[in-house]
């Protein structure tokens, strides 16, 4: 069984850049692709409305839609950059660190997004991406957003090293960028 490279999309530019990088390696390494976007309201309202809410069904409705739209969007936009690699996408009920941890067991590698605006913010890991690189079950890439008006640039590669609770393949990780990092 190929266990593929997973990628967390919620909409951000981040996001997307971390989709394309996810779809670019799971086409170098053969292995399928898998979009998740984690939403806690579809965990507590159900994936229909109900009228209990302070929330109008309307407004869950409507995201229940935009979700569903952003993850058909991103799968779309990975079969149009690798279209030979095999790509699914799923909105999971449950926030994004705990849904991601749960997919990094049946996965080969997890891919993020980084977060935040200027040139120091720019550089901190999200929440998510920092929760995740704490509890992940495999591999984390977090996908650097550049500063606006700025082209990417080669950088230096930051390796965690930890026990492993399951043995993972002994080959190198090789980076676009020509990098190696060991697993």
């Amino acid at each position: 069984m190929q266990l593929p490279v997973v990628v967390g999309v919620d909409g951000s530019e981040g996001s997307l850049r971390a989709l394309d990088w996810a779809a670019t390696e799971a086409a170098r390494l053969g292995l399928p692709l898998r979009v998740i976007h984690a939403s806690l309201w579809e965990h507590y309202e159900g994936l229909r409305p109900t009228f209990d809410t302070e929330r109008p069904a309307e407004q869950i409705l409507a995201e229940q839609i935009l979700a569903e739209h952003l993850v058909a969007s991103a799968q779309e936009r990975a079969r149009r950059l690798r279209s030979e690699v095999s790509t699914v996408a799923d909105v999971q009920p449950e926030d994004p660190v705990t849904a991601l941890v749960q997919e990094s067991h049946e996965a080969t590698l997890v891919v993020l997004g980084s977060r935040g605006r200027g040139r120091i913010a720019g550089m901190l890991l999200g929440s998510v991406s920092l929760a995740l690189a704490g509890r992940s079950h495999c591999p984390v890439v977090v996908i650097p957003t550049p500063p606006p008006n700025t082209r990417p640039k080669p950088g230096r590669i930051v390796v965690g090293i930890g026990r492993r609770r399951r043995p993972v393949s002994s080959g190198p990780l090789r980076t676009r960028t020509g990098g190696i990092a060991s697993r």
